[in-house]
């Protein structure tokens, strides 16, 4: 398979996420239809644990292949075009997506418009647009950037579990139960919940002790547990959403709630190191919600248009709510990216920071 990652990489071993290390590519010269990318402004959250954690099973590694044996992690931000020769982008213009943790990338980019360009990288057809696509995004203050890069995905996932959950009359639950509660995607999907009209059950999150008084400040879930307090949710019909990954988290759920459980998600993995399964449990299998597929029904039900403008009007009140509510911090180059991801796989960064890492 054609590498396209160029520069400084961080490479994660396939099968051990927490076996890193780096390398480097010379940069290529683009052909024609091509664009080489410069990485600028990025962002490092549980979710990219995440993408580590599941990235044969669920193919993140597809997107940025790297050496043999050895994956290349997939991240949210900028990057400014340095080389093109895709007619309609020119060097210096910079563009939102789904990018390497490297400091260069070369596109695809044969058909670029005002809505921005998709990939069409060989190794990239059959992956989903959501992480194919990428818009223009003229320069913003870098806190303004720093919220996007860490949030905007993110936000994403969170507001199709909402809709999700809306559609389906929340499966007649009375509460919603959000593992990893101060991870980003969780602090999203709690927000779009207790924004919702009409029907709205109350949203319980779950987390750690150290995070407790963080997650309340938030301002978004009805009440918030520590994860050794599982025995105290009330026994009514609930859903849970799993944001951690923690099979033995999920099975104390699972028993505490019994047939009074009506529905169990899988988003995330950000206790990757507590992951397993496979042993059986009271109440409902848990399912898995892949964002990409719900994204797609969800485009299907309202049409592009109104896909973007339901989206863009619940991000719109979102911005307001988590700004200042985070603790920005900012790494600067490869080296300095690969121990804030293993401080994130090691669970040492609370939910209050949000690692940003500047690669110009």
């Amino acid at each position: 398979m054609t590498e396209t990652v160029f520069g400084e990489r961080m490479l994660i071993a396939h099968g051990d996420i927490a076996a890193t290390g780096r390398d480097s590519a010379a940069l290529p010269a683009p052909d024609e239809g091509d664009v080489l990318f410069a990485v600028r402004r990025i962002a490092l959250t549980a979710n990219n644990v995440t993408y580590a954690a599941a990235g044969e099973m669920m193919g993140y590694w597809r997107f940025f292949p790297g050496p043999e044996g050895k994956g290349i992690l997939p991240v949210w931000g900028f990057a400014e075009a340095v080389e093109s020769r895709a007619e309609g982008i020119a060097a210096g213009d910079r563009f939102y997506g789904y990018w390497p943790l490297a400091t260069h990338l070369l596109v695809r980019a044969p058909e670029p418009n005002a809505q921005g360009f998709t990939d069409t990288a060989a190794h990239r057809q059959g992956l989903s647009d959501v992480y194919n696509r990428y818009q223009p995004a003229p320069e913003h203050s870098a806190d303004d950037e720093a919220i996007e890069a860490l949030f905007r995905p993110l936000f994403m996932t969170g507001w199709l579990i909402d809709r999700f959950l809306d559609a389906a009359e929340d499966f007649g639950a009375a509460q919603v139960i959000l593992s990893s509660a101060s991870s980003k995607t969780a602090q999203a999907a709690a927000f779009n919940l207790t924004r919702r009209q009409g029907r709205q059950p109350a949203v319980v999150g779950l987390t750690s002790a150290a995070n407790r008084a963080f997650v309340e400040s938030l301002g978004s879930y009805d009440r918030v547990l520590t994860y050794d307090a599982v025995d105290s949710i009330e026994t009514c019909p609930s859903v849970y959403v799993d944001f951690a990954g923690d099979s033995a988290l999920t099975a104390k759920v699972h028993t505490h709630l019994g047939d009074a459980l009506k529905h169990s998600a899988i988003v995330g993995m950000t206790h990757w190191s507590e992951a397993g399964g496979g042993t059986a449990m009271p109440g409902p299998t848990p399912t898995l919600f892949f964002a990409p597929t719900a994204a797609e029904a969800t485009v299907a039900a309202l049409g592009p248009a109104g896909f973007a403008e339901a989206n863009g009007k619940a991000w719109a009140a979102f911005v307001p709510h988590v700004r200042g509510k985070l603790a920005l911090e900012t790494r600067r180059g490869i080296a300095e990216a690969e121990a804030a991801y293993r401080s994130l796989a090691a669970g040492r960064i609370g939910g209050a920071a949000g690692i940003v890492v500047e690669l110009d």
